[in-house]
């Protein structure tokens, strides 16, 4: 285990120092902390009219002017049957995740105007509003090159047009080249048989780009030719997975400048001379991969686990839920501290998930309900986002003390598992005490020594780092 590093701490001083958005009306900016006025800023009023409350879900100003929203969907490789489904529940208004990350190479463009459609019958219910959508897509490593990647674009609006013919979609498209080439060093790709592999009509557009590191200069001319055209109606470019030579490759070259850098998380974390490149030149950066192995494996790194839990408890009792129903549907998780702690500081994300459940938790409008992270927070969330990443846990836990009297009788503790099991923990004579260091919500069962039949039930409802006294009287 080890204290938190330099790298967390440099990406949390990166963030505090340089783009700490102005909250205007509850609402989280990145950057410039402007407000984008127009179809973009969406309210959703929560509770009756006399509670209601307003929320503002939280866009980024990009380059261009156009706006994104910060919080979306990633579809890319999720079974084919899941996409529509996933797709058709992320934009209801009780989510309002209007933006669905995809690539071109995961073959359900498709799927994902299929969802929309599906999606859109919900939204609507006979009203007659326009609903604007994002969709983030992306140009494969085998379409690399000028020719392949007109090729690829066209592929893509040709999958989303049900979508874009919707009349009342007002859809926007964001496109991004996947990498800049094919790495044989890396596991899952191969080079010279993905591109053996590659259907003729594409190998016909153009020269195979695993023999051009540079292939995707080509790409780049192709998409600004795109963009600026009047074919296809793009609202943005960019790139994904570019390496900081590549980018100070592409500026010099670029007629029109990338407007996102889509990233791994880990690069966020570890690579900050890119993100502070994306920073003084007005890219924005978008994030992948933010959850798997964080709040999924919470064993990989439990003492940090414990910090986000706590982060969690304190935003929790920061929402004052107006009753017990709104406080167990506001209950913040450790997930959405993850993300609101990207979403607050102007970091778009698209989190992957294949369960409705995780959908609600992961939306915007959820996460837009997450009250401001402190300075300490945001630190904390840091150094144990890090934590997850390298698998090297912190060194300090936190827990909650929880001492037991046997007041009136000899008494043995016993922790319920989840499974509605017992683990002896102590016996504990009369008139003595015992400490246990325990965690929110965990449950125990003091028993009288002499009549098992004899108990009492305790549930841990205290806070991280607090004291609590409990007496049994058997």
């Amino acid at each position: 285990m080890r204290q938190p590093s330099l790298a967390s701490l440099a990406l949390f001083l990166f963030l505090l120092l340089h783009v700490v958005p102005e909250e205007v009306s509850g609402q989280f900016w990145a950057r410039e902390g402007a407000k984008e006025k127009g179809d973009h800023e969406e309210v959703v009023h929560g509770g009756d009219d006399e509670n209601s409350q307003k929320i503002h879900l939280p866009v980024v100003k990009l380059s261009n002017d156009n706006t994104i929203p910060l919080v979306g969907l990633g579809v890319g490789n999720l079974q084919h049957y899941v996409v529509p489904l996933m797709v058709a529940g992320a934009i209801q208004d009780d989510k309002r995740t209007r933006l669905i990350d995809t690539s071109h190479i995961s073959d359900n463009e498709h799927l994902v105007a299929e969802g929309i459609q599906e999606g859109m019958e919900r939204v609507l219910g006979g009203n007659d509003r326009i609903v604007t959508i994002h969709v983030v897509t992306k140009v494969w490593y085998t379409y690399l090159g000028y020719e392949r990647t007109k090729l690829s674009i066209r592929e893509s609006f040709q999958a989303l047009k049900s979508a874009m013919d919707h009349p009342r979609v007002d859809l926007k498209v964001h496109i991004l080249l996947h990498w800049p080439r094919c790495y044989d060093n890396i596991s899952w790709m191969s080079c010279q048989e993905d591109e053996a592999r590659t259907p003729h009509h594409i190998k016909a557009a153009g020269p195979p780009p695993h023999q051009d590191k540079d292939a995707w200069k080509g790409s780049w001319k192709a998409l600004e030719e795109a963009y600026l055209g009047d074919e296809f109606p793009i609202r943005s470019i960019g790139v994904a997975n570019f390496h900081l030579k590549d980018m100070e490759e592409l500026e010099e070259l670029a007629q029109v400048q990338p407007h996102i850098l889509q990233l791994n998380v880990w690069s966020l974390l570890y690579d900050s001379q890119l993100i502070d490149y994306c920073y003084k030149h007005g890219i924005h950066v978008q994030v992948y991969s933010i959850l798997n192995g964080i709040v999924t494996e919470p064993q990989k790194a439990p003492n940090a686990f414990h910090h986000l839990q706590k982060v969690a408890s304190e935003l929790t009792d920061d929402k004052q839920p107006h009753s017990q129903q709104e406080q167990e549907e506001d209950e913040v998780s450790p997930a959405q501290v993850v993300l609101a702690w990207l979403v607050q500081h102007g970091v778009s994300i698209v989190p992957r998930t294949s369960r409705l459940s995780r959908l609600k938790e992961n939306s915007a409008v959820a996460l837009a309900s997450v009250p401001d992270l402190s300075v300490e927070q945001v630190e904390t969330v840091a150094h144990s986002v890090e934590a997850f990443l390298s698998e090297d846990d912190l060194e300090k836990d936190i827990h909650v003390k929880i001492t037991f009297h046997a007041t009136t009788k000899d008494t043995f503790l016993y922790w319920n598992t989840h499974d509605g099991g017992e683990i002896k923990v102590a016996f504990i004579p009369k008139g003595e005490s015992f400490n246990e260091m325990t965690y929110p919500n965990h449950s125990f069962r003091l028993y009288d020594a002499r009549n098992k039949d004899h108990f009492i039930e305790y549930k841990v409802d205290a806070k991280f780092g607090s004291h609590e006294h409990v007496h049994a009287e058997l």
